[in-house]
């Protein structure tokens, strides 16, 4: 596989996506793309900026490492949390973590080659589209977490209509909702994500992609040119982003622009970070 592209843009100071590679651009032989989970506590306790990209940070920098062998995705899994547990000890010795801080969190697609065949490991709700030779399509977008982030975009365009713009103001209003949807991390009636915790290994998904000849990682910030505004769907959202992911993502930013109050095209923030990268033989 070759890197076709590669884009990530954050939409407000701090970026909480991430991505990388290894091999060279004409042979990439593993892929991933975090997307941090944006935390509902009163501050941030980790530095880089905010909790969630200093896990971001932290699980990009193991993996960079751990993706170089040969083990499966699985076995990589483990490591990965393991190294979490232990840079979330370190980076919490001697801090005032206080009772009902909500730890840390990102989505994660990693994708794999082994030989001649592509596998992909998967927490969360970014989204992966693999395409075939002859056009043939697999896509895993959705998140059993979507029932709650529907219903929350609900709730908030009513907020929004009553005068309430500020997302701050908004994270607050929905704060206990908030708390109740992340306690079901990891949890059989919940959505498999990534923390520096052995949770993270409850139930994650691992897909068999095969040959495809072409691979699209993209956090659901991207996605949104598909499932929020309608720019594209699946198979044209791969043909675009196979011609220049950044551009992809201009058009996408110009309709968040066009739409600053969430009315037209209802969601829950503005604007969110956005990451891609796009395979290719």
């Amino acid at each position: 596989m070759r890197l076709l592209g590669a884009v990530s843009e954050g939409s407000g100071a701090v970026n909480e996506d991430g991505f990388g590679w290894l091999g060279s651009a004409r042979d990439v032989s593993a892929a991933w793309v975090f997307d941090g989970v944006t935390g509902i506590n009163d501050r941030n306790h980790l530095g880089e900026g905010t909790d969630a990209r200093w896990l971001v940070a932290r699980a990009h920098e193991r993996l960079s490492e751990l993706a170089l062998r040969d083990a499966p995705l699985m076995a990589l899994l483990q490591e990965l949390v393991a190294g979490l547990i232990d840079d979330f000890a370190r980076a919490t010795e001697g801090v005032d973590i206080p009772p009902g801080y909500d730890p840390p969190a990102a989505c994660l697609i990693l994708v794999k080659r082994y030989q001649d065949q592509w596998q992909a490991l998967r927490l969360g709700d970014s989204c992966l589209l693999a395409r075939d030779g002859h056009g043939g399509q697999r896509v895993h977008a959705a998140s059993p977490n979507n029932a709650f982030d529907h219903w929350l975009t609900r709730e908030a365009r009513k907020r929004r209509e009553a005068g309430v713009l500020d997302i701050k103001a908004l994270l607050a209003a929905f704060a206990p909702q908030l708390k109740a949807g992340r306690a079901k991390r990891n949890r059989p009636d919940g959505y498999a994500i990534l923390e520096a915790s052995r949770d993270s290994l409850a139930m994650p998904e691992i897909i068999d992609l095969g040959m495809p000849a072409e691979i699209l990682l993209c956090t659901d910030g991207y996605y949104r040119a598909v499932d929020h505004y309608a720019l594209c769907d699946d198979a044209g959202l791969m043909t675009a982003s196979v011609a220049d992911v950044a551009k992809v993502l201009s058009r996408l930013r110009q309709e968040e622009a066009s739409d600053p109050q969430c009315l037209r095209f209802p969601r829950f923030k503005p604007a969110d970070d956005a990451t891609a990268v796009m395979l290719g033989r």
